[in-house]
């Protein structure tokens, strides 16, 4: 009986030490600041490309229907209306201005956070993202 003890005590032993010293997950090390921002201005970049094919799309438009074709995936579906003596050039270059105001916004963000020297100040460029809920 001591014996059978003895050798699940061990095995006890054994086995919640090897459990300890084996990490479930593998440890990620930490990116730098500047491997953080270049991976953010790498997304920023994307965004601003994919906005100013849109713009482009947008100007080069001839109707409703094309303008209709510029639009997102999701909104693509929701037909384009005229509003009463609104003509076609009018709400073209309101959404045209609309969308320039978003790219102005996204090249601010970007140079913000090149220009940061630590985290914080990274998280300081977007400040409605980073408050406590």
């Amino acid at each position: 009986m001591k014996l059978l003890t003895s050798t699940l005590a061990t095995l006890m032993i054994i086995s919640v030490t090897t459990y300890a010293e084996t990490p479930t997950q593998p440890h990620k090390p930490k990116k730098t600041l500047e491997q953080k921002k270049a991976l953010r201005i790498s997304k920023i970049d994307t965004r601003l490309s994919k906005i100013k094919k849109r713009r482009e799309c947008m100007s080069s438009a001839t109707s409703l229907e094309g303008m209709q074709s510029c639009r997102v995936a999701k909104n693509r579906n929701k037909p384009f209306k005229l509003k009463k003596g609104m003509t076609f050039e009018q709400k073209k270059a309101k959404k045209i201005a609309r969308i320039d105001k978003r790219i102005s916004k996204v090249e601010a963000l970007k140079s913000c956070i090149q220009n940061a020297l630590s985290i914080k100040d990274i998280k300081a460029c977007r400040p409605k993202n980073h408050k406590k809920r």
